[in-house]
């Protein structure tokens, strides 16, 4: 009798094991929203394909599309950048047309906007990372998966500049601007005004202001400065760095030698 009563306490034991556990694996209700989700400590790729399959889904066909825009970018790269020398004649910054050789490893100035279309900064929607040089041209503002993040510090936070050493980076800036540096230094101040925000995860809410990924941090910074650096692209609910490259609103000044 004794021996029943040790084995049915047991099994009882067991299976309440059973049960809490799975109850911590499945924490993430699927009551909570996508934004709940993407902020929640329970965050996960699996997670997230198992709770929103819709929007996992529609990550995977926009990095799709966006892996072929980077290739057409590369493909016209030569050609953008001859485009690029014609339109920086025409910008108030036009004595930095070298800024590759002013104050190197510091690539650009005030406002100033950086792709990198290979790097990875947390995001399954798109390739690459965007980065504004700060008021103070030795820093930079951008915004970083905590896990992908050189200082290991999700969303928002000042980075050293040091984007002259990264083979292949863009310097990209607006087009026409050609009688003041107030757009520059008001870009860079509304970047700022973001350090310490989270990194935002649902990549197709890019007018939320309280959390950013980093090409959204760019192209916020600038419709703060009145000009539109998605303009000229096919909107298609995020904005990706290379939309930042295509826009018929910017142009490239210069590119990291390889």
């Amino acid at each position: 009798m004794k021996k029943t009563l040790t084995a049915i306490i047991i099994l009882v034991l067991i299976f309440s094991f059973v049960i809490v556990a799975s109850a911590g694996e499945n924490s993430s209700s699927p009551d909570m929203t996508l934004d709940e989700y993407c902020e929640s400590e329970d965050f996960s790729m699996e997670g997230l394909q198992r709770l929103f399959p819709e929007y996992y889904d529609e990550c995977q066909e926009a990095y799709a599309r966006d892996a072929a825009q980077v290739k057409e970018i590369e493909a016209n790269l030569d050609e953008m950048l001859a485009e690029g020398r014609r339109e920086a004649e025409k910008d108030v910054k036009r004595n930095e047309a070298e800024p590759l050789v002013f104050n190197y490893p510091i690539l650009g100035s005030i406002g100033d906007i950086i792709v990198e279309l290979e790097m990875d900064s947390g995001s399954f929607g798109f390739a690459g990372h965007a980065a504004i040089v700060s008021k103070d041209s030795g820093l930079t503002v951008e915004s970083y998966a905590k896990s992908f993040s050189p200082i290991g510090i999700d969303g928002v936070q000042f980075y050293k500049n040091q984007w002259g050493w990264k083979a292949g980076a863009l310097l990209i800036r607006p087009k026409n601007i050609s009688s003041s540096v107030n757009p520059y230094r008001t870009a860079a101040q509304f970047a700022e005004s973001k350090v310490d925000l989270p990194y935002n995860k649902n990549f197709f809410n890019k007018k939320t202001t309280s959390k950013y990924y980093c090409s959204q941090l760019v192209w916020q910074a600038w419709l703060a400065a009145g000009i539109d650096i998605e303009k000229g692209t096919v909107p298609n609910g995020m904005i990706t760095p290379a939309d930042i490259v295509n826009s018929s609103n910017t142009y490239i000044v210069n590119k990291v030698p390889d």
